[in-house]
């Protein structure tokens, strides 16, 4: 059990904290001081995720109140990376810190995979060094100080300057404390214009916000919902989630200038489909990193304490219930409808929502909603429903209203009161008396039994005579000359109707308008040159027929009419990649360029340029160790010479 251990800071990184043990501890060598705190002589001294710390907080005993769960959530990163994470991740890396097995955190996390720098110096903020000594008597390292992102003090807006300690030191088990002698304030730092200070600022404040605050996990496309609902409110997207990409990556550019994002790592390239703007609005299959979040969060107008304390979702039509606008409903204009379904106007690009009541009302209307007035606004009625139907029943037989009435009742027009009326076979007094009509007239007969076995026979009986008349006629034509019948036989006993008409007939569409030989040169040339432009590409992009289409912009002619360009399916079949001809390509590419820049070229390098995923196939193995023999045998020939 230790006989000491210094109370810590506020917001002092658990590095700091040992480091300050180890000065007060009189400790000849960094050994002694990790054997004393972890128990064990090969402890690591990581300075963000540090793992072991059930076997710190046992070593602490009596003389210190904190959990592992203290140190976890108040002394790490652990806060800022793990609001991000799903929640299952999360506990996995919680698991991991309290243990000895902390080997796998930064590669459960994304940490190494990511191309956000990690920091190889500690850093300090001049003013936050100044307040610590006049304060406490000596420095520490603040935590919020330490995380990639983060270049200026969220306290100070002062542009964070790098101390002479090494995050990754030539001892690994060294912890080093935060002095005077290696915080050297330097003059030539690097200066940045104010709108990226200003971005830098906000972006700091989000990163103090997410480590004081207990993470609240959530899965990983619960931010995808988020973002893509604030683009809908922006115009960035459709009614139905559809980013329009191009529109995007312009306005974020026009936001964040080539400065910050560079100082961030986070560059953006309009022409790369793959860059990470578009990955974080689409399905997410992977973390991101935190400060890529926070950009996207503060471009769409929020800050991270905001986003993290709503559920959003577009609403074009306000939160529900809804209202039910069928007249004819005892809870008619109350907020009782639950069912709402948001599409998009093929035209106008605006959504609309059908609304469905237990009732069995349906409408629609075009949104958004703008003022509280909208929401009693019906676009089209698609259903009546059966109250609707049993209060017009109502009406024009109880009741005996006239047309003009009922419709102002049932707040519709004449002409659907009619319509119904004809329909469910009603008897109103504005009607003649019912006539028996002659079936050659082709009119449904007025007078309809009672008896629902026989309005069925009846029905039955005119749709089988009529097709016995016009034996040619499609069920189309039959039902324009009987329409009542068609609909009540649709309606009542669709399995007969069914049974007992002519099969479909499927147009013949002759197009030729087109000469598809000329357009199938025209388009294979197109064609030849956009592979030869996409093999030129400085990252590789896999060859697909898709991927081709949309860079000749003729999607959908190849889609559809692709058999009927011979010459362009054959060429196009030819240089198509599947997905293990794409990564060996991206391994022959990898090799390249560790040999350009002169790096070692190392296995593990080449997999994590190529972004090789573990269960590659055999092909992709042997192609992995031809590429990297052939390039060592290039150098060693090459030093011989």
């Amino acid at each position: 059990m230790m006989r000491f251990f210094p109370k810590p800071y506020p917001d002092e990184i658990l590095y700091s904290v040992l480091a300050r043990y180890h000065l007060r501890s009189g400790n000849t060598g960094p050994k002694l001081t990790v054997q004393e705190v972890f128990d064990s002589r090969n402890a690591i001294a990581t300075a963000d995720l540090p793992c072991n710390l059930e076997a710190l907080i046992a070593k602490l005993g009596f003389i210190s109140p904190m959990t592992v769960e203290d140190l976890i959530q108040k002394h790490t990163l652990y806060p800022f990376y793990a609001a991000f994470l799903p929640p299952e991740r999360s506990q996995q890396i919680v698991t991991a810190m309290r243990s000895k097995k902390g080997g796998s955190i930064h590669n459960q996390i994304g940490i190494r995979a990511s191309s956000i720098r990690v920091l190889k110096h500690f850093r300090f903020c001049p003013t936050c060094m100044r307040n610590d000594q006049a304060k406490y008597g000596e420095l520490y390292w603040h935590r919020i100080h330490q995380v990639p992102g983060v270049l200026v003090c969220p306290h100070h807006a002062e542009v964070l300057q790098e101390s002479s300690v090494s995050i990754q030191g030539m001892n690994r088990h060294e912890y080093v404390a935060a002095s005077v002698d290696n915080c050297h304030v330097s003059q030539a730092q690097t200066i940045f214009s104010d709108h990226a200070l200003n971005v830098f600022k906000l972006l700091a404040e989000d990163a103090y916000f997410l480590l004081e605050q207990e993470p609240l996990c959530r899965e990983l496309n619960w931010f995808r919902k988020q973002y893509v609902s604030l683009l809908i409110e922006q115009e960035l997207a459709t009614a139905t989630g559809r980013v329009h990409q191009r529109s995007l990556v312009k306005e974020f550019l026009s936001a964040y200038s080539e400065e910050i994002l560079q100082a961030l790592n986070s560059t953006v390239h309009a022409q790369d489909d793959h860059n990470w703007l578009f990955s974080i609005v689409r399905k997410h299959r992977k973390a991101f990193h935190p400060i890529r979040h926070l950009l996207m969060i503060r471009f769409l107008g929020l800050s991270v304490a905001e986003l993290l304390g709503n559920d959003r979702g577009y609403k074009p039509f306000g939160a529900g219930p809804w209202l039910c606008l069928n007249p004819a409903a005892e809870h008619y204009h109350q907020s009782v409808i639950t069912n709402l379904q948001v599409s998009r106007c093929c035209d106008t690009k605006k959504p609309v929502g059908t609304f469905a009541c237990s009732c069995g009302f349906v409408y629609c209307r075009t949104g958004p909603d703008q003022t509280p007035e909208d929401a009693y606004r019906i676009g089209r009625i698609k259903a009546v429903g059966f109250v609707w139907q049993q209060k017009l029943k109502h009406l024009v037989e109880a009741e005996q209203l006239g047309l003009r009435e009922a419709a102002r009742h049932l707040k519709v027009d004449p002409n659907t009161i009619n319509r119904y009326v004809r329909l469910l076979g009603l008897h109103p007094r504005w009607r003649s008396p019912p006539k028996t009509q002659d079936l050659d007239s082709h009119k449904l007969p007025c007078s309809i039994p009672s008896d629902s076995d026989s309005v069925r026979t009846q029905h039955q009986s005119t749709w089988s005579t009529l097709q016995i008349k016009h034996p040619e006629a499609s069920k189309t034509a039959l039902r324009h000359l009987v329409p009542a019948t068609y609909m009540w036989l649709y309606r009542h006993d669709q399995e007969w109707l069914d049974q007992n008409s002519p099969p479909a007939q499927k147009p013949v569409y002759c197009n030729s308008r087109v000469n598809w030989q000329q357009r199938d040169e025209q388009t294979l040339a197109q064609v030849q040159e956009a592979v030869q432009r996409l093999l030129k590409t400085e990252k590789p992009i896999r060859i697909t027929v898709s991927k081709v289409a949309k860079e000749i912009s003729q999607l959908a002619l190849i889609e559809q009419h692709l058999t009927q360009m011979p010459q362009t399916k054959t060429y196009l079949d030819s240089v198509v990649e599947s997905i293990e001809d794409y990564q060996i390509r991206r391994v022959r590419w990898a090799v390249n360029l560790l040999h350009r820049k002169g790096e070692l070229i190392e296995l593990w390098k080449v997999i994590r340029i190529a972004g090789l995923k573990p269960n590659y196939s055999s092909s992709v193995k042997d192609a992995l160790e031809c590429e990297i023999y052939e390039k060592a045998g290039d150098v060693r020939k090459r030093c011989n010479d």
